[in-house]
């Protein structure tokens, strides 16, 4: 009988071993799960509180040297890094060789709310042509124009 009562102890010690394991592995994987979701309802929030539009004249582009000028408001709820801000035109990416962006009036690298970034571009040829300015944060806007 005493034979019984140990093997008992031993699966039981190892049951408990086994459990403390998979407890173990389940809680990293909660707290992964719960980062994830936190990181996640974070970039929304940003999402939900970024907007810009291009003011522009689509008819009437202003030049500035060899650049062509566009001027986009921050329209939303947030600050933006002038240093995060993408621009393509016709769906090319505009290189910073050939890419100036200045908040207007202020000069500095954030562009908050209500504000007005100067957007000069070089290169860019006759015709028609559809520039898109994306946020750190992903949100966007779009014009057609010609020159």
């Amino acid at each position: 009988m005493a034979d019984v009562g140990a093997s008992h102890v031993i699966f039981f010690a190892a049951s408990m071993v086994i459990a403390a394991m998979v407890v173990g592995a389940i809680s990293v994987n909660v707290q992964s799960v719960a980062d994830a979701t936190r990181g996640s309802g974070n970039m929304l929030s940003k999402q939900i509180k970024t907007d810009i539009t291009i003011i522009s004249d689509p008819d009437d582009i202003p030049v500035n040297g060899s650049y062509r000028v566009f001027y986009v408001k921050n329209t939303g709820k947030t600050d933006l890094d002038i240093n995060q801000v993408d621009v393509f035109v016709d769906g090319q990416y505009v290189t910073d060789s050939s890419l100036v962006l200045r908040v207007i009036d202020t000069g500095e690298s954030t562009w908050r709310e209500g504000e007005v970034l100067e957007v000069n571009i070089a290169g860019i040829s006759s015709g028609d042509h559809r520039l898109r300015v994306v946020t750190e944060n992903g949100i966007s806007d779009t014009m057609d124009f010609r020159i």
